[in-house]
């Protein structure tokens, strides 16, 4: 799915599935109803804004993260604002992606595919946090190492984030090869468009 900008209605109705914990509490008047005397209750009601937001539009919270971490890191970044899809598995581990108010193993995560390009068009996908961490910064032979020599326990994740990495590589040429123009560029520019609708919706065996 395409993930809006914000939405009213949206909060309201996470809020209400989610009420008892998506609100955070003032230390000194427990429901933050008095943001405009107390900023206590004011810090409280946007840590429950967030949260609520993160849930409604999770595609906009890993870009707004992203984006602060790339200022931070001094990363590239030219995604644009609503670009980011979170789809209903994971790329990489095939395990289903679920949106909570805390990060776990299966919680959505922006992966730069290859870390050094940054979050730029063409070098992210929405991955879940444990494939991401399992990835970290690794090359493709650094994974293939992994999955044959690595943790016996670990191996079959790392041979599945290895064969992730190859699809992205090989996406990655696909585009290449669409960038040269005329009727051969066209035809390639399909089978981009095809391989990436694949590759950012499910495991792909």
């Amino acid at each position: 799915m395409l993930i809006n900008s914000t939405n009213d209605s949206q909060l309201g109705d996470v809020a209400m599935d989610h009420s008892s914990t998506l609100f955070t509490r003032c230390p000194r008047h427990g429901k933050p109803t008095k943001r405009r005397s107390c900023s206590q209750c004011n810090a409280a009601y946007m840590r429950g804004y967030l949260r609520r937001r993160r849930l409604a539009t999770p595609g906009r919270a890993l870009w707004d993260r992203a984006l602060k971490r790339a200022k931070s890191r001094s990363i590239s970044f030219s995604l644009p604002r609503n670009s980011v899809f979170v789809p209903p598995s994971c790329p990489a581990l095939g395990i289903p992606l679920e949106v909570r108010s805390c990060r776990t193993a299966s919680s959505p995560s922006l992966d730069r595919i290859v870390p050094h390009q940054g979050y730029v068009p063409g070098n992210v996908r929405v991955i879940s946090d444990r494939a991401n961490r399992l990835k970290g910064d690794r090359t493709l032979a650094e994974l293939r190492q992994l999955a044959a020599l690595g943790s016996e326990a670990l191996r079959p994740e790392y041979t599945m984030i290895a064969t992730y990495v190859e699809r992205e590589q090989l996406l990655a040429e696909v585009r290449d090869k669409a960038q040269q123009g005329g009727r051969p560029g066209t035809e390639w520019a399909k089978v981009a468009d095809l391989l990436d609708r694949a590759f950012s919706k499910s495991l792909v065996n």
